[in-house]
């Protein structure tokens, strides 16, 4: 296959060059089209009217572009100028750091994929339960395998497997989790003492009780598997609206 690699940490991040590599091992063709700079926390984000830039850069023998945009922007222009040589697939990562929980809002490692998800292009997010920039081989190999996997379970257009990999113990499988209440917690910020406030370290997050959740199927050793949707509508229902605006409703 034709893989198209992404990430939001930046394109000499370890944790990407060990994703090429590995998915190169595996016999597929690798492009990289990956952030100049660290973009972490850019969500889903990408450029309108700003001019994009994607300039090769020298990758161990792996065709890479360097491209001055968001992590969407990279999956995005990436399918665009590889039109004539087109992507059978996305992965994005290796993420430093779980995409677990709310973090799943705010990463640029998911929002490359479920751009390239949005374009047509199946993908597959992929993050290290780590902050360390090593060891990131056993999820390169994870990955690629789940990729792989991943093509005989087809999504829907506008969805995509998240995958967060544990670290530091011997993986036990892969499990199916929900979506834990990891980061979540109140602002807290610091003063830098010259007029400006810099986010806290992360404080305790709501309290999680389902066995099956990301942080916890991790935290026991497991590679947490997710389907992903843009479609951010609730399972909630929703009130009566008969009392919003009932002057407007035609007689």
């Amino acid at each position: 296959m034709h893989v198209l690699i992404a990430n939001d940490d930046g394109i000499f991040a370890p944790g990407i060059r060990a994703l090429a590599k590995a998915a190169a091992a595996a016999g597929h063709r690798v492009t990289v089209f990956a952030p100049d700079e660290q973009r972490s926390a850019a969500g889903h984000s990408f450029s309108i009217t700003k001019a994009l830039h994607a300039r090769p850069v020298d990758y161990d023998g792996i065709r890479a572009f360097s491209v001055d945009g968001t992590p969407a922007d990279c999956a995005r222009l990436g399918l665009y100028l590889l039109k004539d040589d087109p992507v059978d697939f996305v992965l994005a990562g290796i993420n430093k750091g779980a995409n677990r929980g709310a973090a799943i809002l705010y990463s640029g490692t998911v929002g490359a994929a479920m751009e390239a998800s949005l374009c047509g292009v199946p993908g597959l997010a992929v993050s290290l339960c780590s902050h360390l920039d090593r060891d990131y081989e056993e999820a390169a190999a994870l990955g690629v395998r789940a990729m792989e996997w991943a093509v005989h379970h087809p999504l829907p257009r506008g969805e995509i497997y998240n995958l967060n990999v544990p670290f530091g113990v011997k993986i036990r499988g892969v499990r199916s989790a929900s979506i834990s209440n990891e980061y979540i917690f109140p602002p807290d910020y610091l003063p830098d003492g010259a007029g400006g406030y810099v986010l806290a370290e992360e404080q305790d997050a709501l309290p999680e009780t389902d066995p099956n959740s990301d942080l916890n199927l991790t935290n026991a050793g497991y590679a947490s598997m997710q389907v992903l949707t843009w479609k951010l509508l609730s399972d909630t229902p929703m009130p009566d609206l008969s009392d919003l605006a009932p002057e407007l409703e035609e007689e």
